[in-house]
């Protein structure tokens, strides 16, 4: 069972992030990144409304998807990011690099 939905617009994707992100779930989401790249998805955005929790091997996850999405016209967001998570991010100081929203 995928903890992911997927819509596509051309170049742009957005991924529903519908579980916590964990060391669990990380590799299914790790796998769907590397593949809407290799489709060529340059627009990407991460909905986060289902996830209340974040851990190392997301975080680490998702800093690996911003270089990737870094320079060009290559494009990260992560969208309705609950106030706990965007509050982690802004602590580590990644939430603008990674152009988290809080929602």
């Amino acid at each position: 069972m995928s903890h992911f939905s997927l819509e596509r617009e051309g170049q742009k994707v957005k991924v529903t992030v519908g579980s916590d992100l964990t060391a669990q779930t990380a590799p299914e989401l790790r796998e769907l990144l590397c593949a809407i790249l290799e489709d060529g998805g340059t627009d990407l955005a991460l909905d986060f409304s289902g996830t209340m929790l974040l851990d190392a091997t997301g975080i680490a996850l998702l800093v690996a998807a911003a270089n990737s999405y870094q320079g060009g016209e290559k494009r990260l967001a992560l969208l309705s990011v609950p106030r706990g998570i965007f509050s982690l991010l802004e602590t580590l100081r990644i939430s603008q690099r990674l152009g988290a929203q809080m929602g």
